[in-house]
């Protein structure tokens, strides 16, 4: 690869994740902006990113899925339901940025599947992480938090890791194309969602018609810009990488929150905010030194 081959890659990286950090960033305000339950926000996206990639998988002919697809999609449809959910509990910021810490988890995740080292750097950027989320549930901070919403926040991270994990060792390792591996995943995740809904008999249709606009822009911004570019990615960058990306979520769906909302947080909470995403900075550096 010549030189201007591989400044444009750099550059066409670049554009690619900022692509991706900005639509991320829009998800949290635009399920805040439908009124609706998180777990039906989390239907509605999914199914409609299912009716717009269905078109594509009629003419590619393509009937080739791997089974791991299924249970990414399980993962990831409860990602949505629980992260979601937890927008209507804690502020924008601080579920967003617990939703974030999946690097963390794919510290081990890589370690494990993918035999990749650990830095100290990165072990570091671990126990300040650990410190930092423990804080929240200390009762001078979360006096007016519901730790429900904190909890559930960390889990859809957790969750959201080994989406991630199964998805870089299906595009990386097994090599399934992406629109192979996204529609069956999003299948799934479609399914998984709509069974949590009907089992706590949530109202899946009853609502207006700007509602409804707002869930097809959840399909196109968020999930088409985001999941699934960050899934074209995972093919050709590591797993750490692509996450690492989300670090910046916080922070513009932070300031969105504020402009739309009006949300702001006290300075105790943004300290150990600073905290945890100073550790996730931690982590994601670490990993390159592993590689230099």
């Amino acid at each position: 690869m010549c030189f201007c081959d591989r400044m444009f890659s750099k550059y066409l990286l670049s554009l690619y994740y900022l692509v991706v950090l900005v639509s991320i960033s829009m998800a949290s305000i635009l399920v805040l902006l439908t009124n609706a339950p998180g777990s039906v926000c989390a239907f509605w996206r999914l199914f409609f990113s299912i009716v717009f990639l269905t078109p594509i998988i009629l003419l590619r002919r393509s009937s080739v899925f791997h089974i791991y697809s299924l249970l990414s999609g399980v993962f990831l449809g409860l990602h949505f339901v629980f992260w979601m959910e937890s927008l209507y509990m804690i502020p924008v910021f601080i579920s967003t940025l617990l939703v974030v810490t999946y690097p963390f988890y794919n510290l081990f995740f890589d370690k494990i599947l993918f035999r990749e080292n650990i830095s100290l750097i990165q072990v570091v950027g671990l126990v300040i992480g650990f410190i930092g989320v423990s804080l929240y549930y200390l009762p001078s901070l979360s006096y007016d938090l519901d730790l429900l919403g904190v909890s559930y926040a960390l889990f859809a991270g957790f969750l959201a890791s080994l989406y991630f994990t199964i998805g870089r060792y299906l595009r990386s390792r097994v090599g399934i194309g992406l629109f192979e591996y996204v529609y069956p995943t999003y299948l799934s995740a479609m399914i998984t969602t709509l069974t949590y809904n009907l089992l706590y008999s949530v109202d899946l249709l009853n609502y207006s018609v700007i509602t409804y606009m707002y869930f097809i822009l959840l399909a196109l911004i968020p999930m088409f810009g985001g999941h699934t570019l960050m899934n074209y990615l995972l093919k050709h960058v590591k797993t750490t990488t692509i996450t690492s990306i989300a670090l910046g979520e916080p922070i513009g769906a932070g300031i969105l929150a504020y402009i739309f909302f009006n949300q702001t947080i006290g300075y105790y909470k943004l300290l150990v905010s600073v905290m945890v995403l100073t550790s996730l900075f931690l982590v994601v550096y670490g990993e390159k030194e592993t590689y230099s």
